[in-house]
């Protein structure tokens, strides 16, 4: 991923695991070209020539079979059921959208980012919410949403992220309170270090030149993968043994 500093044409070098003129397999994926981080905004360059009706198109039934090898491999039964349940309810709504922050002090952080950030990390669901609201209430929907240890460990330099992930924390106690009386579970999930492109960008914004030695310094000696984090998702959201819980913060990590 390519991260552009406010008021400078200079870039990163891309990480090493990126393809073709430094998009990663997962941008390419997903956005059908290079992400470019300007001023804390997260944009996708490029959207009119590089990413087609086709291209999404032939994308989406790779990334739907991704999710469902990930639920069959974890919990058949869990992922059978939300399948089915699909068929005629709206079973469970997954909130994971996010960008990080430029990784400066406060002080050195302008209102503007705090603001983008804010609005990509927790707003996000506010969005959601208006748009599913009066189905999820019918259906009596379990909302899962994607948070970060951040939102606890308020970590040096990471203001604008870490203040919206205990936003989002603080929206989903919220609502679990205000749609209880509708059957509505909200529930967050809170993973740390995972490993993606992401991360990769996030660690080149840390100063990190060497991840495998940083991963190292982490618990286990490594971060999470995406396929631990999926699975944990599909398992308190779809799984009949967690339909009592709402209003939780669920770390996903381990100890320092």
């Amino acid at each position: 991923m390519t991260h552009i500093e406010p008021g400078g044409e200079d870039t990163a070098s891309p990480p090493k695991a990126a393809g073709k003129a430094g998009i990663s397999d997962a941008e390419r994926e997903l956005y059908g070209g290079r992400l470019r981080h300007d001023q804390s905004y997260v944009r996708h360059a490029g959207p009119l020539t590089r990413l087609g009706f086709g291209h999404m198109a032939a994308a989406l039934p790779r990334m739907v079979g991704s999710v469902l090898r990930t639920g069959w491999e974890t919990d058949r039964r869990a992922l059978t059921g939300v399948v089915v349940a699909q068929l005629g309810r709206l079973h469970a709504v997954f909130a994971c959208v996010g960008a990080p922050s430029s990784k400066r002090p406060v002080a050195e952080a302008p209102l503007r980012e705090f603001a983008a950030v804010h609005e990509a990390n927790t707003l996000s669901l506010v969005s959601t919410w208006h748009a599913v609201a009066d189905r999820a209430r019918r259906d009596s929907t379990a909302v899962l949403a994607v948070g970060s240890d951040a939102g606890q460990a308020a970590r040096a330099n990471n203001g604008p992220y870490s203040a919206a992930k205990a936003a989002l924390e603080a929206l989903v106690t919220t609502l679990a309170k205000e749609e209880h009386q509708h059957g509505v579970r909200v529930n967050l999930i809170a993973p740390s270090l995972i490993d993606s492109p992401l991360a990769a960008h996030v660690m080149a914004l840390k100063g990190v030149t060497d991840p495998d030695a940083y991963f190292a310094q982490l618990p286990w000696g490594r971060p999470l993968a995406l396929d631990e984090v999926a699975a944990a998702c599909i398992e308190l959201a779809a799984a009949a043994h967690w339909s009592y819980v709402t209003g939780q913060i669920y770390p996903l990590g381990a100890l320092r």
